[in-house]
Protein backbone atom coordinates (compact mmCIF):
# COMPACT_ATOMS: atom_id res chain seq x y z
CA UNK A 1 0.00 0.00 0.00
CA UNK A 2 1.83 3.57 -1.29
CA UNK A 3 1.54 6.18 0.96
CA UNK A 4 -1.16 8.08 -0.68
CA UNK A 5 -3.38 4.95 -0.04
CA UNK A 6 -2.29 4.68 3.54
CA UNK A 7 -3.57 8.15 4.62
CA UNK A 8 -6.80 7.61 2.80
CA UNK A 9 -7.15 4.16 4.66
CA UNK A 10 -6.23 5.83 8.24
CA UNK A 11 -8.87 9.04 7.70
CA UNK A 12 -11.22 6.39 6.34
CA UNK A 13 -10.78 4.78 9.53
CA UNK A 14 -10.91 7.75 11.80
CA UNK A 15 -15.01 7.45 10.98
CA UNK A 16 -15.35 5.29 14.10
CA UNK A 17 -13.21 7.45 16.77
CA UNK A 18 -15.07 10.43 18.84
CA UNK A 19 -15.14 14.07 17.91
CA UNK A 20 -14.02 17.12 19.57
CA UNK A 21 -16.94 17.11 22.08
CA UNK A 22 -17.10 13.36 23.08
CA UNK A 23 -13.83 13.75 23.43
CA UNK A 24 -13.67 16.37 26.33
CA UNK A 25 -16.86 14.51 27.65
CA UNK A 26 -14.73 11.40 27.78
CA UNK A 27 -11.64 13.61 29.47
CA UNK A 28 -13.87 15.22 31.78
CA UNK A 29 -14.96 11.97 32.83
CA UNK A 30 -12.10 9.89 33.18
CA UNK A 31 -8.94 12.66 34.10
CA UNK A 32 -8.53 13.77 37.52
CA UNK A 33 -7.68 17.59 38.69
CA UNK A 34 -6.99 20.33 36.59
CA UNK A 35 -7.30 17.99 33.09
CA UNK A 36 -10.72 17.18 34.17
CA UNK A 37 -11.81 20.97 35.27
CA UNK A 38 -10.32 22.19 31.79
CA UNK A 39 -11.81 19.57 29.47
CA UNK A 40 -15.37 20.01 31.66
CA UNK A 41 -15.43 23.89 30.79
CA UNK A 42 -14.35 23.93 27.52
CA UNK A 43 -17.44 20.90 27.13
CA UNK A 44 -20.03 23.01 28.69
CA UNK A 45 -18.95 26.24 26.55
CA UNK A 46 -19.49 23.96 23.19
CA UNK A 47 -23.42 22.45 24.00
CA UNK A 48 -25.59 24.92 26.04
CA UNK A 49 -28.25 22.85 26.93
CA UNK A 50 -26.42 19.60 28.81
CA UNK A 51 -29.41 18.80 30.94
CA UNK A 52 -31.65 18.32 27.85
CA UNK A 53 -28.56 16.30 26.31
CA UNK A 54 -28.26 13.80 29.41
CA UNK A 55 -31.97 13.64 29.61
CA UNK A 56 -33.76 13.13 26.21
CA UNK A 57 -30.75 11.57 23.51
CA UNK A 58 -30.82 8.38 22.35
CA UNK A 59 -29.43 6.98 25.59
CA UNK A 60 -25.90 6.96 24.98
CA UNK A 61 -25.29 10.53 27.16
CA UNK A 62 -27.35 9.03 30.13
CA UNK A 63 -25.21 6.16 30.04
CA UNK A 64 -22.27 7.70 31.55
CA UNK A 65 -24.16 9.61 33.87
CA UNK A 66 -22.65 7.50 37.15
CA UNK A 67 -19.43 8.11 35.74
CA UNK A 68 -20.40 11.73 35.12
CA UNK A 69 -21.49 12.05 38.40
CA UNK A 70 -18.30 10.77 40.07
CA UNK A 71 -16.06 13.20 37.92
CA UNK A 72 -18.27 16.08 39.24
CA UNK A 73 -18.12 14.94 43.08
CA UNK A 74 -14.32 14.22 43.02
CA UNK A 75 -13.09 16.73 40.86
CA UNK A 76 -15.76 19.73 41.64
CA UNK A 77 -16.51 20.27 38.40
CA UNK A 78 -19.14 23.12 37.61
CA UNK A 79 -22.69 21.82 37.55
CA UNK A 80 -26.12 23.45 38.16
CA UNK A 81 -28.90 22.38 39.96
CA UNK A 82 -30.88 21.05 36.49
CA UNK A 83 -27.85 19.14 35.66
CA UNK A 84 -27.31 17.70 39.09
CA UNK A 85 -31.08 15.65 39.23
CA UNK A 86 -30.79 14.85 35.71
CA UNK A 87 -27.67 12.91 36.49
CA UNK A 88 -28.20 11.57 39.85
CA UNK A 89 -31.80 10.40 38.27
CA UNK A 90 -30.16 8.63 35.73
CA UNK A 91 -27.51 7.54 38.29
CA UNK A 92 -30.39 6.06 40.39
CA UNK A 93 -31.89 4.68 37.85
CA UNK A 94 -28.89 2.79 36.48
CA UNK A 95 -28.20 1.39 40.27
CA UNK A 96 -31.52 0.35 40.05
CA UNK A 97 -31.16 -1.37 36.86
CA UNK A 98 -27.86 -3.20 37.54
CA UNK A 99 -29.12 -4.45 40.77
CA UNK A 100 -31.66 -6.49 38.51
CA UNK A 101 -29.20 -6.61 35.79
CA UNK A 102 -26.98 -8.63 37.99
CA UNK A 103 -29.04 -11.23 39.36
CA UNK A 104 -30.62 -12.38 36.21
CA UNK A 105 -26.76 -12.73 34.72
CA UNK A 106 -26.13 -14.62 38.22
CA UNK A 107 -28.89 -17.01 37.84
CA UNK A 108 -28.23 -17.44 34.39
CA UNK A 109 -24.19 -18.44 35.08
CA UNK A 110 -25.38 -20.27 37.96
CA UNK A 111 -27.82 -22.68 35.90
CA UNK A 112 -25.37 -22.93 33.33
CA UNK A 113 -22.08 -24.06 35.47
CA UNK A 114 -24.11 -26.18 37.58
CA UNK A 115 -24.65 -28.25 34.24
CA UNK A 116 -21.23 -28.11 33.79
CA UNK A 117 -20.98 -25.51 30.51
CA UNK A 118 -17.54 -24.64 29.75
CA UNK A 119 -18.22 -20.62 28.80
CA UNK A 120 -16.66 -17.54 28.59
CA UNK A 121 -18.14 -14.10 30.14
CA UNK A 122 -17.80 -10.99 27.86
CA UNK A 123 -18.15 -7.44 27.45
CA UNK A 124 -20.37 -5.55 29.90
CA UNK A 125 -21.34 -7.93 31.95
CA UNK A 126 -17.83 -9.29 32.53
CA UNK A 127 -16.16 -5.61 32.51
CA UNK A 128 -18.91 -4.35 34.95
CA UNK A 129 -17.71 -6.83 37.58
CA UNK A 130 -13.94 -6.50 36.72
CA UNK A 131 -12.79 -3.22 35.22
CA UNK A 132 -14.93 -0.45 37.26
CA UNK A 133 -14.69 0.57 41.24
CA UNK A 134 -18.48 -0.62 41.04
CA UNK A 135 -20.73 -2.10 38.61
CA UNK A 136 -23.42 -0.15 38.00
CA UNK A 137 -21.06 2.46 36.69
CA UNK A 138 -20.85 0.18 33.30
CA UNK A 139 -24.40 0.19 31.82
CA UNK A 140 -24.83 -2.86 29.76
CA UNK A 141 -28.14 -3.56 27.54
CA UNK A 142 -27.53 -7.58 27.01
CA UNK A 143 -25.73 -10.66 28.71
CA UNK A 144 -23.25 -12.17 26.29
CA UNK A 145 -21.71 -15.24 27.22
CA UNK A 146 -19.38 -17.34 24.62
CA UNK A 147 -19.88 -20.92 24.37
CA UNK A 148 -18.71 -23.77 22.05
CA UNK A 149 -20.68 -23.76 19.50
CA UNK A 150 -21.62 -27.33 19.76
CA UNK A 151 -23.20 -26.29 22.96
CA UNK A 152 -25.70 -23.50 22.32
CA UNK A 153 -28.55 -25.84 21.95
CA UNK A 154 -28.54 -27.32 24.91
CA UNK A 155 -27.11 -24.24 27.19
CA UNK A 156 -30.47 -22.26 25.33
CA UNK A 157 -32.48 -25.23 26.75
CA UNK A 158 -31.46 -24.81 30.18
CA UNK A 159 -31.55 -20.86 30.20
CA UNK A 160 -35.16 -21.28 28.79
CA UNK A 161 -35.99 -23.47 31.98
CA UNK A 162 -35.60 -19.95 33.49
CA UNK A 163 -38.51 -18.71 31.83
CA UNK A 164 -36.45 -16.91 29.03
CA UNK A 165 -38.07 -16.95 25.75
CA UNK A 166 -36.85 -17.25 21.99
CA UNK A 167 -36.66 -13.77 20.34
CA UNK A 168 -35.74 -13.29 15.99
CA UNK A 169 -32.38 -15.23 15.59
CA UNK A 170 -28.97 -13.49 15.37
CA UNK A 171 -27.44 -12.43 12.16
CA UNK A 172 -24.13 -14.13 10.79
CA UNK A 173 -24.65 -17.39 12.46
CA UNK A 174 -23.74 -15.87 15.68
CA UNK A 175 -25.70 -17.88 18.43
CA UNK A 176 -29.17 -17.51 20.59
CA UNK A 177 -30.58 -14.01 21.13
CA UNK A 178 -33.23 -15.38 24.70
CA UNK A 179 -35.28 -12.93 26.45
CA UNK A 180 -35.87 -12.53 29.75
CA UNK A 181 -39.55 -11.40 31.07
CA UNK A 182 -38.14 -7.89 31.77
CA UNK A 183 -36.72 -8.16 27.90
CA UNK A 184 -33.18 -8.34 28.67
CA UNK A 185 -30.85 -10.00 26.08
CA UNK A 186 -29.16 -13.38 26.87
CA UNK A 187 -27.05 -13.90 23.68
CA UNK A 188 -25.49 -17.32 23.97
CA UNK A 189 -22.60 -16.82 21.42
CA UNK A 190 -20.51 -18.92 19.27
CA UNK A 191 -17.45 -16.43 18.84
CA UNK A 192 -16.28 -13.28 20.89
CA UNK A 193 -17.14 -11.15 17.89
CA UNK A 194 -20.25 -10.57 15.30
CA UNK A 195 -18.02 -10.13 12.19
CA UNK A 196 -16.43 -13.93 11.72
CA UNK A 197 -13.92 -12.53 10.01
CA UNK A 198 -12.59 -11.55 13.07
CA UNK A 199 -11.25 -15.11 15.32
CA UNK A 200 -11.87 -15.34 18.52
CA UNK A 201 -14.20 -19.13 19.73
CA UNK A 202 -13.53 -20.59 22.63
CA UNK A 203 -12.58 -23.96 21.24
CA UNK A 204 -9.02 -22.54 19.58
CA UNK A 205 -7.73 -23.05 22.73
CA UNK A 206 -6.26 -19.23 22.07
CA UNK A 207 -8.30 -17.37 24.16
CA UNK A 208 -6.68 -16.01 27.49
CA UNK A 209 -9.20 -16.15 30.04
CA UNK A 210 -9.12 -15.90 33.98
CA UNK A 211 -11.90 -16.91 36.80
CA UNK A 212 -13.06 -14.24 38.85
CA UNK A 213 -16.05 -13.92 41.83
CA UNK A 214 -19.28 -13.50 39.39
CA UNK A 215 -22.81 -11.35 40.63
CA UNK A 216 -24.43 -15.04 41.13
CA UNK A 217 -23.36 -17.83 43.97
CA UNK A 218 -19.81 -18.79 42.34
CA UNK A 219 -16.98 -18.10 40.06
CA UNK A 220 -17.44 -17.21 36.21
CA UNK A 221 -14.59 -16.89 33.43
CA UNK A 222 -13.81 -13.88 31.95
CA UNK A 223 -10.97 -12.97 29.19
CA UNK A 224 -7.86 -11.66 30.90
CA UNK A 225 -7.11 -7.78 31.08
CA UNK A 226 -5.20 -8.16 27.03
CA UNK A 227 -7.83 -10.32 25.79
CA UNK A 228 -10.32 -7.60 26.92
CA UNK A 229 -8.56 -4.96 25.97
CA UNK A 230 -8.44 -6.57 22.36
CA UNK A 231 -11.86 -7.88 22.21
CA UNK A 232 -13.57 -4.25 23.60
CA UNK A 233 -11.52 -2.41 20.83
CA UNK A 234 -12.09 -5.15 17.83
CA UNK A 235 -15.57 -4.93 18.64
CA UNK A 236 -15.77 -1.08 18.62
CA UNK A 237 -14.69 -1.56 15.43
CA UNK A 238 -17.38 -2.70 13.69
CA UNK A 239 -20.57 -2.18 15.95
CA UNK A 240 -22.93 1.61 14.91
CA UNK A 241 -23.32 1.00 19.32
CA UNK A 242 -19.50 2.46 19.26
CA UNK A 243 -21.15 6.22 19.60
CA UNK A 244 -21.84 5.45 23.26
CA UNK A 245 -18.73 5.75 23.92
CA UNK A 246 -18.66 2.63 25.77
CA UNK A 247 -15.70 1.45 24.26
CA UNK A 248 -13.17 3.85 24.88
CA UNK A 249 -14.45 4.10 28.80
CA UNK A 250 -14.08 0.18 29.31
CA UNK A 251 -10.52 0.46 27.23
CA UNK A 252 -9.25 3.29 30.07
CA UNK A 253 -10.60 1.18 32.73
CA UNK A 254 -8.48 -2.15 31.52
CA UNK A 255 -5.40 -0.32 31.34
CA UNK A 256 -5.44 1.91 33.64
CA UNK A 257 -6.89 -1.24 36.17
CA UNK A 258 -4.20 -3.13 35.14
CA UNK A 259 -0.70 -1.62 36.20
CA UNK A 260 1.10 -5.11 35.24
CA UNK A 261 -0.62 -4.94 31.97
CA UNK A 262 1.03 -7.23 29.50
CA UNK A 263 1.45 -4.55 26.96
CA UNK A 264 4.18 -6.78 24.55
CA UNK A 265 1.14 -9.57 24.02
CA UNK A 266 -1.34 -7.12 22.94
CA UNK A 267 0.04 -6.96 19.46
CA UNK A 268 0.09 -10.87 18.55
CA UNK A 269 -3.20 -11.09 20.32
CA UNK A 270 -4.60 -8.55 17.68
CA UNK A 271 -2.93 -10.59 14.90
CA UNK A 272 -4.73 -13.58 16.15
CA UNK A 273 -7.92 -11.96 16.06
CA UNK A 274 -7.37 -9.95 13.20
CA UNK A 275 -7.99 -7.16 14.88
CA UNK A 276 -4.68 -4.96 14.50
CA UNK A 277 -5.88 -2.70 11.60
CA UNK A 278 -8.74 -0.87 13.22
CA UNK A 279 -7.03 -1.53 16.65
CA UNK A 280 -3.89 0.55 15.53
CA UNK A 281 -6.48 3.52 15.29
CA UNK A 282 -8.24 3.14 18.36
CA UNK A 283 -5.40 2.69 20.69
CA UNK A 284 -3.59 5.81 19.16
CA UNK A 285 -6.61 7.63 19.48
CA UNK A 286 -6.52 6.57 23.56
CA UNK A 287 -2.99 7.44 23.57
CA UNK A 288 -3.19 10.91 21.65
CA UNK A 289 -6.58 12.06 22.55
CA UNK A 290 -6.92 10.94 25.45
CA UNK A 291 -3.71 10.57 27.19
CA UNK A 292 -3.64 6.93 27.51
CA UNK A 293 -0.65 5.39 28.45
CA UNK A 294 -0.05 2.73 25.98
CA UNK A 295 3.75 2.41 24.80
CA UNK A 296 4.49 4.02 21.63
CA UNK A 297 6.50 0.47 20.38
CA UNK A 298 2.91 -0.90 21.04
CA UNK A 299 1.47 1.85 18.63
CA UNK A 300 3.90 1.38 15.95
CA UNK A 301 3.75 -2.31 15.97
CA UNK A 302 0.59 -1.95 15.14
CA UNK A 303 0.80 0.86 12.88
CA UNK A 304 2.49 -1.55 10.58
CA UNK A 305 -0.65 -2.93 9.73
CA UNK A 306 -1.47 -0.11 7.39
CA UNK A 307 1.04 -1.30 4.78
CA UNK A 308 -0.39 -4.20 4.44
CA UNK A 309 -0.97 -8.03 5.67
CA UNK A 310 0.48 -10.47 3.59
CA UNK A 311 -1.98 -11.83 0.82
CA UNK A 312 -4.78 -11.16 2.61
CA UNK A 313 -4.15 -7.20 3.68
CA UNK A 314 -7.14 -6.26 0.81
CA UNK A 315 -9.45 -8.36 2.66
CA UNK A 316 -8.75 -7.05 6.47
CA UNK A 317 -8.45 -3.27 4.77
CA UNK A 318 -12.29 -4.35 2.84
CA UNK A 319 -13.22 -6.20 6.34
CA UNK A 320 -12.06 -2.61 8.59
CA UNK A 321 -13.84 -0.18 6.03
CA UNK A 322 -16.66 -2.57 5.98
CA UNK A 323 -17.23 -1.78 10.08
CA UNK A 324 -16.59 1.83 9.92
CA UNK A 325 -19.37 2.62 7.56
CA UNK A 326 -21.51 0.66 9.93
CA UNK A 327 -22.30 3.87 11.94
CA UNK A 328 -25.12 4.41 9.37
CA UNK A 329 -24.57 8.39 9.67
CA UNK A 330 -25.80 7.80 13.27
CA UNK A 331 -22.76 8.72 14.82
CA UNK A 332 -23.55 12.04 16.77
CA UNK A 333 -20.30 14.35 15.07
CA UNK A 334 -19.51 12.71 11.71
CA UNK A 335 -20.22 15.89 10.23
CA UNK A 336 -17.98 17.39 11.82
CA UNK A 337 -14.75 15.96 10.73
CA UNK A 338 -12.61 17.76 8.05
CA UNK A 339 -13.53 16.93 4.74
CA UNK A 340 -12.03 14.48 2.41
CA UNK A 341 -10.38 15.40 -0.14
CA UNK A 342 -11.53 14.37 -4.17
CA UNK A 343 -8.83 11.82 -4.66
CA UNK A 344 -9.38 10.23 -1.13
CA UNK A 345 -13.39 10.34 -1.71
CA UNK A 346 -12.63 8.28 -5.54
CA UNK A 347 -9.88 6.07 -3.68
CA UNK A 348 -12.64 5.08 -1.17
CA UNK A 349 -15.27 5.06 -3.52
CA UNK A 350 -12.91 2.28 -5.90
CA UNK A 351 -13.15 0.51 -2.57
CA UNK A 352 -16.43 0.32 -1.40
CA UNK A 353 -17.26 -1.03 -5.45
CA UNK A 354 -14.37 -2.76 -6.14
CA UNK A 355 -13.22 -4.54 -3.01
CA UNK A 356 -11.00 -7.62 -3.16
CA UNK A 357 -11.97 -10.69 -4.91
CA UNK A 358 -11.05 -11.98 -1.13
CA UNK A 359 -13.56 -9.43 0.44
CA UNK A 360 -16.52 -10.30 -1.87
CA UNK A 361 -16.26 -14.21 -1.17
CA UNK A 362 -16.03 -13.56 2.21
CA UNK A 363 -19.17 -11.35 2.27
CA UNK A 364 -20.99 -13.68 0.03
CA UNK A 365 -20.05 -16.63 1.40
CA UNK A 366 -17.83 -18.12 -0.94
CA UNK A 367 -19.97 -18.24 -4.23
CA UNK A 368 -18.52 -19.96 -7.28
CA UNK A 369 -15.82 -18.37 -8.96
CA UNK A 370 -18.10 -17.39 -12.18
CA UNK A 371 -20.75 -15.53 -10.11
CA UNK A 372 -18.07 -13.34 -9.46
CA UNK A 373 -18.59 -10.93 -12.19
CA UNK A 374 -21.74 -11.10 -11.41
CA UNK A 375 -21.51 -9.64 -8.14
CA UNK A 376 -19.18 -6.89 -8.74
CA UNK A 377 -21.70 -5.83 -11.35
CA UNK A 378 -24.34 -5.17 -8.56
CA UNK A 379 -21.94 -3.78 -6.20
CA UNK A 380 -22.90 -0.23 -7.12
CA UNK A 381 -26.48 -0.85 -6.82
CA UNK A 382 -26.04 -2.40 -3.38
CA UNK A 383 -24.22 0.26 -2.27
CA UNK A 384 -26.54 2.85 -3.35
CA UNK A 385 -29.63 1.42 -1.25
CA UNK A 386 -27.10 1.15 1.43
CA UNK A 387 -26.79 4.89 1.47
CA UNK A 388 -30.30 5.47 0.85
CA UNK A 389 -30.91 3.46 4.02
CA UNK A 390 -28.36 4.90 6.03
CA UNK A 391 -29.92 8.13 5.09
CA UNK A 392 -33.09 7.31 6.18
CA UNK A 393 -31.98 6.13 9.78
CA UNK A 394 -30.08 9.28 10.22
CA UNK A 395 -33.65 10.68 9.22
CA UNK A 396 -35.00 8.60 11.74
CA UNK A 397 -32.92 8.94 14.25
CA UNK A 398 -33.00 12.83 13.85
CA UNK A 399 -37.27 13.17 14.43
CA UNK A 400 -37.98 10.47 16.93
CA UNK A 401 -34.18 10.16 18.30
CA UNK A 402 -34.03 6.57 17.85
CA UNK A 403 -30.66 4.87 18.45
CA UNK A 404 -28.20 3.78 15.91
CA UNK A 405 -29.03 1.11 12.98
CA UNK A 406 -26.42 -1.11 12.24
CA UNK A 407 -26.43 -2.43 8.57
CA UNK A 408 -26.83 -6.01 7.41
CA UNK A 409 -24.88 -5.78 4.02
CA UNK A 410 -21.17 -5.75 2.96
Amino acid sequence: MGPADRATLERALERILPGRDETLLLRAILHRGDEAREAWEDFQGRLPDLPSLFRTDTGNRKRLSPLLLESIRENGLDADAPLRTVIKTATLREQLRSDIYRRIGGDVFDALGRRGFEFVVIRGAALAETAYAAPFLRHAHDIDVVLMPERIRDAAAVVRELGFADAPPLDRAQGVDLRHGTELPVLLLSRLHRLPFYRGHLGDGGLRTRRVEGPGTGAMTVLDPVDALVHALGHASYSPTRSNLLWAVDAWMLIHGTPALEWSAVPARARDMRVELPLSVLLGYLARDLGAPVPPPILTELGAAHEGSGADGGLRRDVALFGARQSGGAHPELSGRPPLTPAQRLTLLRWELWPSRAYVSWVYDDPPAALLPLLYLVRPFSAALERIRWRLARLRNRWFRRPPVESPSG
